[in-house]
């Protein structure tokens, strides 16, 4: 690997010389994976290396504003639930066309990513664990490669109990089983695909990666603190905690006028929800009352005005500046996301969550685990029962001590900066 060295000035502010890496980052783009490899990046930024970020070009503004590297790289990943899903096909086509896009994402990159790689001088990979190109890629570049989990990995498993997991019909179970097993677990079409792609390029089948070229780490920001205890994990698996610096986000405008110092809950959906006037009525209603002021964000996804007119005349803001709401709110109402949800924590707050899908269920059943959050079901949601789960919440106290318990054991761990010493800490030894 080529090094070059370089008077750098890091957290402990002492200047020292050490070698300076160039790091490619591969994430989708969704805003609870983008977030944190930003941070992540920065912080290696921080103490001397380069990071670049192959992503589409729609990209291009939010990564440079980040300060950070970009290059262009079609077909990786997207979590933009596009304008064409109204498009598409119902039932098992609609199953087969999820397949068939994966496949084509993961083609794509591997097409078009080596050869930008090496233009930019690559020498080591940041994987999100989504991508499922990623290891065969550092695998041809014979570079070392990190795989960074943004939630729960997905080894892990995402099950939670019956009674926080939404209802689904047999054919949501069947599909969610099948795209599980191909895109978790490596199994079916997408891996018969990565399989061959891999042979013509001279590489062993996937199932050998692990032992024949492995990562040198691999990181979650999930807090062991809100993990259940398990009894054996991988050498080279670290948990570390949230990856959370407080900058290198897009400024957002908002009305901090229209606070007026009544208790403050913050609602966030993330973009699962799609906005849903009905679920956001349902928490307008709940939080109606004079003693309480609600701040519902959007997420980007749908126009405030849509929602006008809701009990309560809540604060409705299509982004909101979500760390600095966190510290006002004396509740977060979240779809357990770990974006938001890790955020939350490390402000030390309470929350409901109010799980759809993925990950969100298995959050949720942690955050009820520690006592630091109410779960209700979508399906069974009432503004009677969120308005009980909110005011039980704001009344008793063993909640914010639960959450600060949390926040001072998540805090304890310097997730952020534990994450980069690991990865210059393996990458070292690697030599």
């Amino acid at each position: 690997m080529k090094v070059r060295t370089i008077t750098v000035s890091v957290d402990h502010n002492l200047s020292q010389t050490k070698p300076m890496s160039h790091f490619g980052v591969l994430s989708i783009q969704g805003t609870g994976h983008l977030n944190p490899m930003i941070a992540l990046s920065r912080q290696l930024v921080a103490r001397g290396h380069r990071v670049t970020f192959f992503l589409p070009f729609e990209m291009k503004e939010r990564i440079l504003e980040a300060g950070l590297e970009f290059s262009e790289v079609r077909g990786l990943v997207k979590d933009n639930r596009s304008k064409s899903r109204q498009k598409r096909p119902l039932g098992l086509a609609d199953l087969r066309f999820r397949i068939s896009r994966i496949i084509g994402e993961m083609e794509s990159s591997l097409r078009e990513a080596p050869e930008a790689m090496i233009r930019a001088g690559v020498e080591a990979l940041i994987l999100d664990e989504i991508v499922l190109s990623g290891p065969t890629l550092a695998e041809i570049l014979r570079v070392p490669y990190y795989i960074i989990s943004t939630s729960i990995p997905h080894n892990f498993g995402w099950s939670a109990p019956r009674r926080i997991t939404p209802p689904q019909s047999w054919f949501s179970i069947v599909k969610k089983a099948f795209v599980e097993i191909s895109i978790f677990r490596m199994r079916g079409p997408v891996r018969w695909r990565l399989d061959r792609y891999r042979r013509r390029v001279g590489l062993g089948p996937v199932r050998e990666r692990s032992s024949v070229y492995p990562e040198l780490a691999h990181i979650t920001q999930l807090p062991q603190s809100l993990d259940f205890s398990r009894t054996k994990l991988p050498r080279n698996f670290y948990y570390t905690g949230p990856f959370v610096d407080g900058t290198g986000r897009s400024s957002v405008d908002f009305p901090w006028d229209r606070l007026d110092g009544r208790p403050l809950v913050y609602a966030s959906l993330g973009t699962t929800l799609k906005g849903e006037l009905s679920t956001y009525r349902l928490i307008a209603e709940a939080c109606s009352g004079p003693e309480i002021q609600l701040v519902i964000s959007l997420g980007g996804r749908r126009d405030p005005e849509v929602f006008q007119g809701l009990p309560g005349r809540p604060l409705v803001v299509r982004n909101a500046p979500q760390l600095e709401l966190l510290r006002l709110a004396h509740i977060v109402i979240t779809h357990a996301g770990p974006n938001t949800v890790f955020e939350t924590l490390l402000q030390g707050k309470p929350m409901i969550a109010l799980p759809k899908c993925f990950d969100q269920p298995a959050i949720a059943a942690r955050l009820e685990w520690l006592g630091v959050a109410e779960v209700l079901r979508l399906k069974d949601l009432t503004a009677l029962h969120l308005r009980n789960a909110v005011m039980r919440i704001l009344n008793d106290p063993k909640y914010r001590f639960a959450a600060q318990k949390l926040q001072k054991e998540i805090l304890s761990a310097h997730g952020l900066k534990r994450a980069t010493d690991i990865i210059e800490e393996t990458l070292k030894s690697r030599g």
